[in-house]
């Protein structure tokens, strides 16, 4: 029995992925679950090989399908969630999201709206600037004296977790609202929005000179837990605006 996608505009995209093999066996684990569309950013291998043909085990059409790009903001354009799955619970990875929870909050937005869940190399994981590209950031909660899962482990545990909401937990249509799909913004009006605010702080002297990253980690977790709509972005703009250009006051 074949399983259709049930997540038709949800993604799983791997960034710099080194082995053939793991690409073979994401694509075993999508098809397990449903998921339809596999992305490849700047990969290391060949993900057309006999190796991770082999290791697909008939997930061939994943393979072949598979959409590849040279950098994370083409990739990520027009989704409008984007998680970042990560190991790392420093500072500024929080809050982080559990796989469950997290398949709770793309079910909150329904299957029409592109969703992006995106795994980092398998030797590093995600480095800092790639984070920077997730709305919210989930990690499996594993035994932390052995917390090393592979690439295709993760991807099935967050296949398994989306596959266990119910049908009423889960909307079947985008709604325009703003605030469960219809209107979120993209990921490249987010990225707009924060390269802006970053220029209008520095010209204000709001960040600090020598780590002006500092704040702007926290604004992003901030901005992308909001779930911002077009409409959101384009009022944060406005303000920046006025904020770069000052209105001279009338007489």
């Amino acid at each position: 029995m074949s399983m259709k996608p049930g997540w038709p505009e949800l993604a799983v995209v791997l960034v710099e992925p080194k082995l053939d093999l793991n690409v073979g066996a994401v694509a075993r684990a999508m098809k397990n679950f449903g998921l339809g569309r596999l992305l490849l950013v700047s990969p290391g291998c060949d993900h057309l090989s006999d190796h991770a043909r082999a290791l697909s085990c008939g997930a061939d059409d994943l393979l072949e399908s598979a959409e590849v790009f040279s950098d994370l903001d083409r990739a990520l354009a027009d989704f409008k969630l984007v998680v970042g799955t990560t190991a790392r619970l420093g500072k500024y990875c929080k809050p982080v999201y559990t796989p469950a929870q997290t398949a709770a909050k793309i079910g909150e937005l329904g299957i029409a709206v592109p969703v992006a869940i995106m795994f980092g190399r398998e030797d590093f994981g995600l480095g800092r600037e790639q984070r920077r590209h997730s709305h919210i950031l989930s990690s499996i909660p594993v035994n932390p004296e052995f917390s090393s899962l592979n690439l295709a482990q993760s991807v099935l545990l967050y296949g398994y977790e989306l596959s266990q909401l119910k049908s009423g937990n889960r909307v079947t249509e985008s709604n325009d609202s703003g605030k469960t799909g219809g209107d979120l913004a993209t990921h490249a009006e987010l990225q707009g929005m924060y390269a802006h605010m970053r220029s209008t702080l520095e010209a204000v002297d709001f960040l600090n000179k020598s780590n002006p990253d500092h704040l702007l980690e926290y604004l992003r977790r901030l901005f992308g837990r909001a779930a911002m709509s077009s409409r959101e972005i384009r009022i944060m703009r406005g303000i920046m605006s006025l904020i770069d250009n000052p209105r001279k006051p009338t007489v």
